[in-house]
């Protein structure tokens, strides 16, 4: 959950399509031993839980292969036919569906969390919130790196864009960049937003968790994790501020784009189609 957090949200979703490289690949069929490991380096977990981990990740896998990623094709598909002329209303339409693969995910593994959060021990806890406070220490360290290397806020997202559109076979040409370091000036910085919100979902999170015996901790719990994207209006404000402002660039960026541009980035959409083509049919065989 709070890996998508350190993704400027936009481009996260409006290039979920990206994250399709990996789909017919090595990794993929993988994907759900790398999710067992990240939650297991939150604690020293029992044998028994680290079983539990591992089923519901594999679950997750297969749910996500058999729902989700037919979803990802379909946008894939349409998105294969952009042009200059259609280009605002189809990355709309894949920023919405991206951010319902995300929503659905989040729920799907809820119930499996909140049971799992039961049968932590006091030290299991403890650990997880040394494990949380190890990561807002790194990403914080990270950030300060980052604003020694590139300055500004609108700089460093500008940087973020244009690594996201090579992601996708499209070099951006001097002009564009300047369109996007131009607009992305607009942005409200929220990292700091991000790192109080945190830090206080966190610490909520923790007192929870000692509470884990309580009658109504099902309910409580599975509140709070709820709230992970329920923000003080004025944080609302600035996300909604951003996500305008993301689809916005990405929408000009392709309805200006060369014939180029766009039959390249075209290309890469077929691998990633054949790709989960691959994968889908492996799944029906096996």
């Amino acid at each position: 959950m709070t890996k998508k957090l350190k993704i400027y949200t936009t481009i996260a979703s409006l290039f979920i399509l990206g994250s399709c490289s990996i789909a017919g690949s090595w990794f993929y069929e993988r994907a759900d031993s790398y999710l067992a490991d990240y939650f297991k380096e939150y604690a020293n977990f029992s044998n028994e839980q680290k079983y539990e981990i591992d089923k519901v990740t594999k679950n997750y896998l297969d749910w996500f292969t058999a729902n989700e990623l037919t979803v990802i094709r379909d946008v894939l598909v349409n998105l294969k036919d952009i042009n200059n002329n259609n280009a605002k209303n189809l990355i709309q339409e894949a920023y919405t569906e991206g951010e319902g693969i995300f929503e659905r995910s989040n729920k799907y593994f809820e119930k499996s969390f909140v049971e799992f959060l039961k049968t932590l021990t006091d030290l299991q806890i403890e650990e997880i919130k040394i494990h949380f406070d190890e990561i807002q220490s790194k990403r914080k360290k990270e950030r300060e790196k980052e604003r020694e290397k590139v300055k500004s806020y609108s700089d460093r997202i500008t940087k973020d864009y244009v690594v996201a559109f090579k992601r996708v076979n499209i070099r951006l040409t001097k002009t564009q960049r300047d369109f996007i370091k131009l607009n992305t000036k607009e942005l409200k910085d929220t990292t700091a937003d991000w790192s109080y919100f945190q830090e206080k979902w966190v610490e909520e999170l923790i007192i929870i968790l000692n509470q884990r015996n309580d009658p109504d901790f099902a309910v409580t719990i599975t509140k709070h994790l709820r709230s992970f994207e329920n923000f003080d209006k004025e944080f609302q404000l600035k996300r909604e501020n951003n996500k305008e402002i993301g689809i916005k660039i990405i929408s000009d960026l392709f309805s200006n784009a060369s014939d180029k541009q766009i039959n390249s980035f075209k290309r890469r959409i077929e691998t990633f189609i054949a790709s989960i083509d691959r994968i889908l049919a492996n799944r029906y065989l096996d």
